[in-house]
């Protein structure tokens, strides 16, 4: 989903008192792209206001009344829902820090205020919005890691209990969990000053401190835990791999890396998983293979930057500053200089962003109550 960021284009703006109700009428109506312009077109004031003037027009009605509870409880599902479907999606893009407090603050809220459905029959409607809620919480973890928040994600992570018969759930919390590890691992305080960044590939052997290894390991296992109970997830494969080259394993990456390497090559994923087959290469100094798997990497647009920085890598570690060279005039190829680049792949994952966005989200919007 693309959200016009910075105004909805040729969209009247909803008064300031009603921009809430608008934006959730918008989306119970299935203008799903019209109510996140209506939130991001108001103010965060307004957003408060109009927020606030919403959910108590909208208080649980009598228990009798069951048709009125329903359209209650769908308006309260939309309003924790929505913003979060816009946070995921922008959030350290072009998003003020004010907004997005704002629509933290209204959806925790609406999310809060579904207590008052919760147990009301014991039944179907019950148990929906007991679903909808522990995977609002993991919907608001995912926020929070992709916002780089990572003090706050244990705390948030150790409220969301779901059973262990769900699967999916208990999947979803592991993965979570094991890319705050490893992106938190990443940052450049907790290693020597200088000697590691965000955006690198694989780290030096010398900026690997006792902590970061240990993160790792600890990640490692929350993502095997997400692949006993969903195999062949091709995510937590993929990171389950690059926690193996980290740790200079390259038998296990290699391992797991290789079916991903089978499939027509056409997401980040796959590209990602031929980029980091060429590290387990250059690793075991086959440059050959490693050269041929940063090709294939290149082939994908949204790896196309990185894969070239590591062919170009490889070709000084050969001694061929001639072929390095060479290779800095793919950056200034038509391809390369065409408008709607996708973003680097790599830049998304050491920011901790999952490359199915919507994978938790969609199971957050399949279970509002119809």
């Amino acid at each position: 989903m693309f959200w016009p960021v910075g105004g909805a284009v040729g969209q009247p703006a909803a008064p300031p008192d009603q921009a809430w109700q608008t934006a959730v009428d918008q989306y119970l109506a299935g203008d799903r792209s019209g109510a996140g312009a209506t939130l991001l077109h108001a103010t965060p004031p307004a957003l408060f206001e109009s927020s606030r003037r919403a959910f108590e027009q909208w208080r649980a009605g009598p228990a009798g009344d069951a048709e009125a509870r329903r359209i209650a409880t769908r308006r309260f599902q939309v309003s924790a829902l929505l913003p979060l479907d816009l946070l995921i999606a922008v959030t350290g893009r072009a998003l003020a820090t004010e907004h997005e407090v704002a629509l933290e603050n209204a959806a925790r809220e609406a999310w809060q205020r579904l207590d008052a459905f919760d147990g009301q029959d014991g039944g179907a409607a019950s148990a929906q919005v007991r679903q909808f809620r522990r995977w609002w919480r993991l919907a608001f973890v995912q926020h929070l890691i992709a916002s780089g928040r990572f003090r706050d994600v244990p705390r948030e992570a150790a409220s969301v209990h779901p059973p262990e018969d769900d699967a999916e759930a208990v999947a979803a919390l592991a993965l979570l969990r094991g890319v705050a590890l490893e992106t938190r691992a990443r940052l450049a305080d907790e290693v020597p000053t200088g000697s590691a960044a965000v955006n690198m590939r694989r780290l030096p052997v010398a900026s690997r401190t006792a902590p970061m290894l240990i993160a790792m390991d600890d990640a490692g296992k929350q993502y095997r835990r997400a692949l006993e109970l969903k195999p062949g997830d091709r995510e937590a494969t993929l990171r389950l791999a690059r926690v193996a080259i980290e740790r200079n394993r390259l038998d296990d990456a290699e391992r797991l890396l290789s079916p991903l390497l089978l499939q027509a090559c056409r997401d980040a994923v796959c590209g990602l998983a031929h980029l980091f087959a060429g590290e387990v290469y250059e690793g075991r100094k086959d440059m050959e293979r490693a050269s041929g798997s940063y090709a294939r990497a290149s082939a994908v647009p949204a790896v196309r930057h990185s894969a070239l920085v590591a062919m170009m890598q490889a070709a000084m570690r050969r001694g061929s500053a001639g072929g390095a060279y060479d290779l800095t005039r793919q950056f200034a190829t038509p391809v390369a200089l065409a408008p709607r680049q996708p973003p680097d792949a790599w830049n998304l994952y050491t920011a901790g962003r999952l490359f199915e966005g919507d994978r938790i989200l969609t199971h957050l919007m399949a279970t509002v109550v119809k």
